[in-house]
C-alpha cells in the first residue's frame, strides 16, 4: 500500500510537469501570434560573430586562480593570487616603428586617465618598459584579494557565539580588517549605512573591495603612449578576426618633451638600426634623438670652435686696429712736424728781419 501511493504521488507529479510545460507553451505561442508569428517574424538572427549581436567580449580573469600548487604551503592555503591581467602584443614595421602594440579590445578594458599617464612618464622617466608598474599593479591586487579575505574571515566571526574576536589570538586576525571601519566610524559612515536597522556597511566594504580588484585586474598602462592614442581595429588572433587597439608610431610624448634619455643612449650603443628610423622619418620634427652625453660633447665641440674662431676674429680685428693706428700716429707725427718746421722758419724769418733793423 506504501508503494502504491509512492508510485501514485510519483504520477501526479509528472502529469502537473508535463502539464505545465503544455501550458507554458500554449502562452509563449499564442503570445507570439499576437506578435505576428510565423508571418512578419524571422526568428533570432543567426551570426557567426557573437560580438555583432552582444558588442565586445568580457575579459573573463579567474580569482581564485586555478589551483597549481607547488609548494606544501600552497598546497594547504592556496595559490598565491595573482592578476589575469590582458595581454600586450609588441610587433616592429619598417612603417609603423618599433614599439607598436595592440591589446583586445573588452568591454571592461581599463587605462589610467591621460593625465596620471602623462605624470608617470614624466617624473618617473618610464619609457617603454613598464614591469615596475605591472608589479606594483599585481601587488596591489594581491593585497586586494587577502584584504577581502580578511573581511569575510571577520564577518564569518559573528556567527560564532562561542568565539570572542577580541581575543587572542583572534584579535590580531581582525585587526587586519577593524582599521577600515574605524576610519568610516570616525566619518560618521557606519551610522548611515543600515537597511531598515540592519548594518550593511560589510557588504559595501567587501563590494568596494571586489571592485578595486577586478579593476586592477584589468587595467592596462600604455606606456610610452598615452591611453587616448589609440586606435580601433581588427587584427587576425589564432586566425580569427578580433577587435584590437593599437598603439603605433609616435608617442606624442615623445614630441612634446625629451625622450628618456635611457632610451636613447640604448638606441645609439645597442640598437643604432632604431636610431636611424627615428632620424629618417622624424628628424624634420626638430627632436633630439641622440643621448645627453653626445649632445653635450657635440655643444662643447660646438663652443670651442666658437671660441677658436671668435679669437682669430679678435686677433684679426687687434691687427686691423694695431695697423689703423700706427696709421693715424704717423699722419698725425708728419702734421706735428710740418707744424713745428713752419713755426721755426717763421721765427727764424722774424730774427733775421729784426737782426737786419738794428744793422
Amino acid at each position: 500500500m506504501f508503494k502504491g501511493g509512492t508510485m501514485s504521488l510519483e504520477s501526479l507529479g509528472i502529469n502537473l510537469r508535463i502539464k505545465l510545460v503544455l501550458a507554458t507553451s500554449w502562452f509563449i505561442e499564442n503570445t507570439a501570434k499576437l506578435l505576428g508569428y510565423p508571418k512578419t517574424s524571422q526568428g533570432m538572427p543567426i551570426v557567426n560573430d557573437p560580438n555583432a549581436i552582444y558588442g565586445l567580449p568580457l575579459h573573463q580573469p579567474r580569482v581564485p586562480p586555478s589551483p597549481d600548487p607547488t609548494n606544501m604551503l600552497e598546497a594547504i592555503f592556496g595559490n598565491v593570487p595573482k592578476s589575469s591581467a590582458i595581454d600586450k602584443f609588441y610587433y616592429e614595421s619598417a612603417r609603423d616603428g618599433y614599439y607598436n602594440f595592440y591589446i583586445e579590445h573588452y568591454k571592461n578594458v581599463i587605462f589610467l586617465p591621460d593625465w596620471l599617464s602623462k605624470w608617470i612618464q614624466l617624473h618617473f622617466t618610464i619609457g617603454v618598459d613598464t614591469a615596475s608598474l605591472e608589479i606594483i599593479r599585481d601587488t596591489l591586487f594581491s593585497l586586494s584579494i587577502y584584504f577581502m579575505f580578511f573581511l569575510q574571515f571577520r564577518t564569518m566571526l559573528y556567527y560564532f557565539i562561542t568565539i570572542n574576536p577580541y581575543t587572542r589570538p583572534w584579535i590580531y586576525l581582525i585587526s587586519l580588517s577593524d582599521w577600515i571601519y574605524d576610519i568610516l566610524f570616525h566619518l560618521g559612515i557606519t551610522r548611515r549605512a543600515t537597511f531598515f536597522g540592519f548594518p550593511i556597511l560589510s557588504i559595501i566594504v567587501n563590494g568596494v573591495a571586489g571592485v578595486i580588484a577586478d579593476a586592477l585586474n584589468h587595467l592596462v598602462f600604455t606606456m610610452p603612449f598615452l591611453p587616448s592614442e589609440g586606435q580601433a581595429g581588427r587584427v587576425l588572433i589564432d586566425g580569427v578576426p578580433k577587435d584590437v587597439i593599437m598603439f603605433r608610431y609616435l608617442p606624442s610624448l615623445w614630441f612634446s618633451h625629451p625622450i628618456p634619455d635611457k632610451l636613447r643612449e640604448f638606441w645609439y650603443v645597442q640598437r643604432p638600426d632604431i636610431y636611424k628610423f627615428m632620424k629618417s622619418n622624424y628628424g624634420h620634427l626638430d627632436i633630439d634623438f641622440l643621448p645627453n652625453k653626445i649632445l653635450r660633447q657635440i655643444y662643447e665641440s660646438e663652443q670651442n670652435h666658437l671660441h677658436s674662431k671668435s679669437l682669430v676674429d679678435n686677433v684679426e680685428k687687434i691687427k686691423i686696429l694695431s695697423t689703423h693706428v700706427f696709421c693715424n700716429s704717423t699722419i698725425l707725427l708728419q702734421e706735428w712736424g710740418n707744424t713745428l718746421s713752419y713755426k721755426q722758419d717763421v721765427l727764424l724769418s722774424s730774427f733775421l728781419e729784426h737782426n737786419d733793423k738794428l744793422i
